[in-house]
């Protein structure tokens, strides 16, 4: 048995022991691995995740890339996002943050080209000029390809033709999703997307618009940071994005002189507002025609199907809005089930429209008027109804003197949540409608694109109006549910 000196020593020797080993497995390890962040523009999305692997497999860091359009990237940097490189889609932003301080050095990493995709794209000029409902481009207040697109379209004499046609995603990442979902017959999109899918595509020539030029910018000083950097323009990260479509630059090459930016504003903020109310009132009348049935009918009914039903009508609520908006460009666009189907009874096209947002509206905003609805008609005391029969009142009767009175508050909840809902939409409405000035550019991606834009005097002016709407609305409801608690119906 060790003596308390004899255990002091050995519990000592067995500290020390363990330090040493753990130092040494320390200094047998590799550096430890570290994160890069980078802001990336969409179009650049497939090439950067490419050399994001080389580069993990190679150094052990890992690399976290945030993929949007150009403008929105910029509106995160300007507003405290911390990001080590930033990949834009032009020289423009990265030289504007350059001019802030913001930036250690920018370098010209790749060279856009525009390409026309689309059945009979190949065709070229000839295909722009024929029979299609629908241009796809990505939005060219804040993509540069969206406004290098525009450029080419103008240069070519056709833009004052086209553009009532023409449909706007928020990248042209959406724009080409726009195309290859069938919403949109062509769109003019980066060509590296292009060749990445081999889809039928025209090459549009650089002579018919600004150089896209596209910039990078590192913004840390971290070892791991500055090693993504020499990669990507690096003999390997060059030869990996000519490979993948782009054009490059000499190793030699300066960064790219801004160039000038499209400040077009576009539609008026008006003009999103009198979309978005016509929206919400058109979908609130649809939706009190056929809520009122369907409530009426779930809250009188024992059917086994109440409880799937319920389910079906309540799942907008946890659904998120872009899941549903998806197969709803799916399901309604010229390819899919409705659409197709529609579209041969001599309907017009529902994507990109008006009336499909009114469709995609009603669906998303129903549990918020068949919930309100089946509550008062729950709350209505059956034996009211059996006294009106009893009295020889009909059907209709009974509808207007006992149960219209009685669910008058449900009915009044119902439309102010209707519209306050439909009015504050944004997923459904940009993924089946996109941004099309005066047909589907309603208020919240109104919002969206002044955001984006860095125009927060307008972007203030619309959302503090929707605040103010939303804080009156509830207001009411409330008031007047103390109302009716207080008077009776």
């Amino acid at each position: 048995m060790l003596k308390r000196g004899e255990r002091a020593w050995t519990s000592e020797k067995a500290r020390g022991l363990l330090c040493v080993g753990l130092l040494t497995l320390l200094a047998a390890s590799p550096a430890r691995a570290d994160e890069v962040r980078v802001a990336v523009a969409a179009n650049f999305r497939a090439p950067c995740e490419a050399l994001a692997r080389r580069f993990e497999q190679q150094s052990g860091h890992r690399v976290v890339l945030s993929v949007g359009s150009t403008g929105s990237l910029l509106a995160q940097l300007r507003n405290g996002a911390e990001f080590d490189l930033f990949l834009a889609a032009d020289a423009e932003r990265p030289a504007a943050l350059e001019r802030e301080g913001r930036g250690l050095a920018r370098r010209t990493y790749a060279r856009g080209r525009l390409a026309l995709v689309g059945p009979g794209a190949a065709r070229g000029e000839q295909a722009l000029r024929g029979s299609f409902q629908h241009l796809a481009l990505a939005n060219p207040n804040t993509a540069p390809y969206g406004a290098a697109a525009r450029e080419a379209l103008e240069r070519l004499g056709l833009w004052a033709s086209l553009e009532p046609r023409v449909v706007y995603g928020e990248s042209v990442t959406q724009a080409h999703q726009f195309v290859r979902s069938g919403g949109a017959e062509l769109g003019l999109i980066a060509a590296a997307q292009a060749a990445a899918t081999g889809e039928e595509r025209w090459l549009v020539p650089a002579s018919l618009h600004a150089p896209i030029r596209q910039d990078a910018l590192l913004l840390s000083e971290r070892p791991a940071a500055r090693a993504f950097w020499e990669l990507l323009l690096g003999q390997e990260g060059q030869a990996a994005i000519a490979a993948a479509g782009y054009g490059v630059e000499p190793a030699s090459a300066p960064a790219a002189p801004p160039t000038a930016g499209d400040s077009s504003a576009g539609d008026t903020a008006w003009a999103a507002v009198r979309l978005t109310l016509a929206l919400a009132a058109s979908s609130t009348l649809i939706l009190l025609v056929l809520g009122t049935p369907l409530s009426w009918w779930l809250a009188r009914t024992r059917s086994a199907w109440r409880v799937p039903l319920e389910a079906l009508v309540a799942l907008p609520l946890v659904l998120p809005p872009t899941v549903l908006g998806f197969y709803l460009l799916v399901s309604l666009g010229p390819a899919g089930p409705l659409g197709a189907v529609w579209e041969a009874l001599g309907g017009p096209r529902l994507v990109f429209s008006f009336g499909g947002l009114v469709i995609g509206s009603v669906i998303y905003s129903l549990p918020f008027v068949i919930q309100p609805l089946r509550n008062s008609f729950q709350a209505i005391d059956p034996s009211l109804l059996e006294a009106a029969a009893t009295l020889r009142a009909t059907r209709l009767d009974r509808w207007r003197s006992v149960i219209l009175p009685l669910a008058r508050p449900g009915f009044l909840a119902a439309a102010v949540l209707g519209f306050a809902h439909t009015v504050g939409e944004f997923g459904v409405v940009l993924m089946i409608g996109g941004s099309v000035p005066g047909q589907t550019k309603v208020l919240s991606i109104a919002i969206y694109d002044h955001v984006e834009q860095l125009e927060y005097a307008q972007a203030h002016l619309l959302a503090g109006g929707m605040l103010a709407f939303s804080f009156l609305t509830l207001l009411g409801v409330y008031a007047v549910n103390r109302r009716f608690e207080r008077v009776g119906p």
